[in-house]
């Protein structure tokens, strides 16, 4: 994980093997019961046989098996949790402000398999050098026109979403929040219907300065079009995530134009997605 100054040791790179046996040693504490107490020397040498008895019937299942296995819990895990896999969300949202270093190969690493969807604004993680394969973008979208965006998140069928829209949504529906939950919704229920078993997020549309909403009134809707879609999001099974406290911590991360962050932004905003998803737990 990306690390504040002064904290914990970057992480290294682990090989495959180490990962599979640690995530094998992880569920079978899960389905076992976890840490047991001390029993004594017979009580231990029967745990520790039942428990080489539990890892060698998981080897002989098809890794296929395992992944269906982890991926079902970590289902179960994020709607026992809302969506949400942090406890503190306030002491999560401190160390994220205070984060000057990052490793970027673990964005590549937490965020495979995955899909951010958006603007100009996600185009920009890709442009900057953040990420590349799982973002799909384009500037200017908005959930008004037709999406063939759509079809090539399909393709790549990916195990979990964010959808980053609304910037370019307020300029269009304005005060017809209602026609904008209903498209939006109308995605989302596309990207279920069509991938089967995804998680999807809703990401709040970000603030914008003070000097950009007086130049534009229209973003004045923007609380109102997060307001609406967290409350539409439970009813459609998503999950909503809001990482606006970033830029209203920290202004200096806005460009000019007072719309788009700059480019040390987006490591503070994956990390936290990461970090809230349990994404960075993989």
């Amino acid at each position: 994980m990306a690390q504040t100054k002064g904290g914990a040791k970057r992480r290294t790179g682990r090989t495959g093997l180490a990962l599979f046996c640690c995530a094998l040693i992880g569920l079978a504490l899960y389905l076992f019961g976890g840490v047991k107490e001390y029993r004594g020397p017979q009580g231990s040498a029967n745990e520790a046989k039942e428990s080489r008895a539990l890892l060698e019937a998981m080897e002989a299942r098809p890794p296929a098996d395992l992944d269906a296995e982890f991926k079902r819990q970590y289902r179960e895990q994020l709607e026992a949790r809302r969506g949400i896999m942090i406890d503190d969300i306030e002491a999560e949202q401190q160390k994220i402000l205070a984060m000057t270093d990052w490793n970027k190969a673990d964005f590549a690493r937490w965020f495979e398999g995955t899909a951010i969807v958006g603007d100009s604004i996600i185009n920009q993680v890709r442009s900057y050098g953040w990420l590349d394969a799982p973002v799909f973008s384009k500037t200017g979208i908005h959930v008004r026109e037709e999406l063939p965006l759509l079809d090539t998140i399909e393709a790549a069928q990916p195990r979990v979403i964010f959808l980053c829209f609304g910037m370019n949504d307020v300029g269009i529906f304005k005060k017809q929040v209602d026609i904008y939950v209903q498209r939006y919704s109308a995605i989302i229920k596309r990207l279920q219907r069509n991938i089967p078993d995804v998680i999807i997020y809703v990401h709040a549309t970000l603030p914008v300065t003070e000097h950009c909403l007086k130049e534009d009134s229209d973003y004045q809707y923007i609380d109102l079009y997060n307001a609406e879609m967290e409350k539409a999001c439970p009813e459609l099974g998503a999950y909503f995530i809001d990482t606006g406290f970033i830029l209203k911590a920290r202004p200096d991360l806005y460009s000019p134009d007072g719309r788009h962050p700059r480019k040390n932004y987006y490591p503070l905003w994956l990390t936290y997605l990461a970090d809230m998803t349990g994404l960075s737990n993989d």
